[in-house]
């Protein structure tokens, strides 16, 4: 049945608000779901024909929605599917990272070369989480982050604003290359490093 959604992450997320609020309204619906008043009534129409969904009246115009067997059933196979892709998403983010992370290692350059190459990372969100992790599993020392973000430490290293890493050291430790840790923003943040005359030729982009 879930076919006839179009978006399988909607139908999820109404089903999910629809168990853990059985009397919402339709607007509130339409809020959790991210989409408009309309759309969420022909959802929850198109639910209940299809027994997902058994709408109990209330009175003074209210309803109750319970999740059928059937219901159920259907949420948790979506969830099922979404946590899939998430995973196939997240496996291919690392590998790209890994890449770019061996890169970094071949990239540097031999005067500077030392037993293990060292990289500091710009960004302090998930995808910086995946390069922690991968940094450690290729032997790369990761020295710290970059940001602008109001942070003194990360994943138990130091954060520090992109101005003071022009000198190629981070609190006097020099390293051999800035990966960006980001994959969205390229534009912005290449921006942000040329306006505070960091290297570009020492960048790496995932």
């Amino acid at each position: 049945m879930s076919a006839q959604f179009s978006n399988q992450d909607q139908l999820r997320l109404l089903l999910d608000a629809l168990d853990g609020d059985p009397s919402p309204s339709q607007r509130t619906l339409a809020g959790r779901v991210g989409v408009s008043l309309g759309r969420v009534n022909q959802m929850v129409r198109r639910l209940i024909a299809q027994q997902w969904v058994r709408a109990v009246p209330l009175g003074a115009h209210r309803v109750r929605y319970v999740l059928t067997c059937e219901g159920v059933q259907g949420r948790e196979r979506l969830a099922r599917e979404h946590l899939h892709r998430g995973l196939a998403s997240y496996a291919a983010v690392r590998e790209r990272i890994r890449r770019r992370l061996k890169d970094c290692a071949l990239q540097v350059d031999g005067r500077n070369r030392s037993v293990r190459p060292a990289v500091v990372l710009y960004g302090v969100g998930d995808v910086a989480h995946i390069a922690f992790a991968c940094a450690a599993e290729l032997g790369l020392q990761l020295l710290g982050f970059a940001d602008d973000l109001p942070l003194d430490t990360f994943l138990g290293l130091p954060v520090r604003a992109p101005g003071d890493l022009t000198q190629m050291a981070l609190d006097g430790l020099p390293f051999d290359r800035l990966l960006v840790a980001s994959l969205a923003n390229e534009e912005a943040i290449r921006g942000r490093l040329e306006e505070v005359g960091f290297p570009l030729e020492r960048v790496s982009w995932l």
